[in-house]
């Protein structure tokens, strides 16, 4: 993630939570765009933050297997020019919709395990995924 030009585009443009954020794992540094959890929770909104965080990423991790195995292009990789490469899967995810809502059969997928591991403010600095993080838990989770 740390070379890749999605990363290079955050760092430069992201300039709030409004600008959307991303989910990581512990693996990866907590960032003002790339929230993960925290390692050591010292306050309760910090366990709450963190139980939040692992509910969603697993729930996205669950769409995103459904996908591949609906779409096999997604599965493989693909390997084209990124702005078609978001055509592709923002195309996949309208058809994986319609297929839901003419109830189409997901094939017993539903049954693999997956594996878990008004905010308007300007964050800049070493530190900013941290006080970002930490205003999301104080002002969800609190």
């Amino acid at each position: 993630m740390r070379c890749s030009q999605v990363c290079t585009h955050l760092e430069e443009s992201h300039l709030s939570v409004q600008d959307g954020l991303i989910l990581g794992d512990s693996g990866y540094a907590c960032r003002s765009f790339l929230m993960t959890p925290y390692l050591r929770p010292t306050e309760p909104c910090h366990e709450k933050f963190n139980k939040a965080h692992m509910k969603t990423r697993c729930c996205i991790e669950r769409t995103f297997g459904w996908w591949k195995k609906r779409f096999n292009c997604l599965h493989q990789g693909i390997r084209m020019h990124p702005e078609k490469v978001c055509k592709i899967i923002m195309a996949c995810a309208v058809l994986h919709n319609l297929a839901i809502e003419m109830k189409e059969p997901m094939d017993e997928y539903d049954n693999e395990i997956v594996n878990n591991d008004d905010l308007n403010i300007v964050f800049r600095g070493p530190d900013e995924g941290r006080i970002v993080r930490d205003h999301i838990a104080r002002g969800f989770f609190s």
